[in-house]
């Protein structure tokens, strides 16, 4: 038999071990074929295909890039090759494919969606929409898989009503056209309507019980509604499919802290970091976990490491929200000097009339004085009482600053001016309870002090 004729019978033999889902027997006639006459591209292009299907996406990238070069006006493989190249985060590659695409053809309505997906996790938008418009000039009518695509990147930009319209059209053009159904329930829930969301959801999982992103949003609206045991049910069928599936794990953390169930938030939160290893949050939520648990010693490697990682990355910058939170839980674990240390870089950043310039300052004050560093913490409280004249919390820590520094005088009246703020103020209470006690105490020790002198 010519070697020609043996390669043929390699390739039907891979296209039968395909159709059947044998996809090792089907890679290894295929590579049998080629090596006979690697020159077919249609060969590479299957190839490609039957490693697409076990996941090994850089490998099949590989044999679709082939194709390409091999069958030069060929579609297929370059819109597989750029599929390939989402799938593994290779955005711009994404687009450079699909734009080969439509120079061939620009009536490819799949090449014009999946540029929109390709500009979008490339968190172009302003291209995405750029495309979305010169497919509509293109194409002789809107093309569903467009529509859907363009709904994802108006999601992605939190213009929920405009995605939920792409949707909805997307699905009168075509109702089973693949992820409208999925992005009108995201638009939704992103527009408060997660009534409707759930049904559209649920209609989706009875058609496809496996739709992992289907259940991870629905996950998501059952979590909003209280309903957190049937949401965790939802999350523990997507483990059963993919037991690595890092979303799944980052909700159940977030679920079961919001419950208060820290273990098994703590438990979730180390899989993200095993899974994840350089995830931006999961060592600051395992400190949370710590914290609540009572274990501030065990929190606080975990913290120091996020600040470590906060101080390398420029990008994206903390909000002032999360500096404050690691300030907040840097004074938990008992860290009041690396407290401090946060907060007087985050401070001056903020405007006087900035929502968290008071309790920024309110919480360096509690930091310094934690540090024993009593003067300063109680300037610092002065300054939040030009900005908030009312401020019980400062008046507290004044005249706590002015016992330790033995000012009587001056405590009395910081306990004063707060009890006419809020008489009820338990804190103050207590502290004018322990002023009068002292008073008394030092009332007898003079009355002591004059009749051991008479009795001299």
């Amino acid at each position: 038999m010519n070697n020609w004729q043996d390669a043929e019978q390699f390739a039907d033999r891979a296209s039968e071990m395909y159709e059947h889902g044998k996809w090792a027997d089907a890679e290894l006639a295929l590579r049998q074929a080629l090596e006979i006459d690697p020159d077919q591209g249609d060969w590479h292009f299957n190839l490609g295909l039957t490693l697409e299907r076990v996941g090994r996406d850089a490998e099949a990238l590989s044999s679709f890039e082939q194709a390409s070069r091999l069958l030069e006006d060929a579609i297929d493989p370059r819109i597989a090759a750029g599929a390939a190249c989402l799938r593994l985060g290779r955005f711009s590659d994404a687009v450079a494919w699909f734009e080969r695409v439509l120079k061939l053809d620009t009536k490819i309505e799949l090449a014009w969606a999946m540029l929109v997906d390709a500009h979008a996790s490339n968190e172009n938008h302003d291209a995405a929409e750029t495309a979305f418009y010169m497919a509509q000039d293109a194409l002789e009518d809107q093309a569903a898989p467009v529509l859907v695509a363009m709904s994802g990147s108006l999601l992605t930009r939190g213009l929920a009503e405009r995605a939920v319209w792409c949707a909805n059209e997307a699905m009168k053009k075509d109702p089973e056209v693949p992820g409208a159904r999925l992005r009108l329930a995201g638009g939704l829930v992103a527009t408060g309507q997660n009534q409707r969301a759930s049904q559209i959801l649920l209609q989706e999982l009875r058609e496809d019980p496996g739709n992992i992103p289907a259940l991870l949003l629905h996950s998501d609206v059952l979590a909003e509604s209280v309903r957190a045991s049937e949401a965790m049910i939802c999350l523990h069928r997507v483990l059963e499919l993919e037991p690595a599936n890092i979303d799944a794990h980052i909700r159940a953390g977030q679920f079961a802290m919001n419950d208060g169930r820290f273990e098994e938030a703590f438990i979730a939160w180390g899989l993200v970091r095993r899974l994840h290893p350089s995830h931006p949050v999961a060592g600051l939520r395992i400190a949370q976990t710590l914290l609540s648990m009572q274990r501030p010693a065990a929190a606080r490697p975990h913290l120091q490491e996020y600040l470590e990682r906060m101080q390398e990355l420029s990008t994206p910058e903390p909000t002032p929200e999360e500096w404050l939170h690691v300030a907040e839980l840097l004074l938990a674990s008992g860290e009041p000097a690396l407290c401090a240390t946060q907060l007087e870089q985050l401070i001056p950043s903020l405007e006087d009339t900035h929502s968290l310039k008071v309790k920024s300052l309110r919480l360096l004050a509690v930091a310094l004085f934690a540090n024993n560093k009593i003067d300063e913490g109680a300037s610092v409280s002065r300054k939040v009482l030009r900005l908030e004249s009312s401020c019980i919390a400062s008046m507290h820590n004044l005249a706590l600053a002015s016992v330790k520094n033995n000012r009587y005088r001056s405590a009395w009246g910081w306990v004063r001016r707060g009890l006419r703020q809020d008489p009820l103020d338990n804190d103050l209470r207590r502290l004018r309870s322990r002023l009068i006690w002292e008073s008394i105490g030092k009332f007898f020790t003079q009355m002591s002090k004059r009749i051991a002198g008479k009795r001299k």
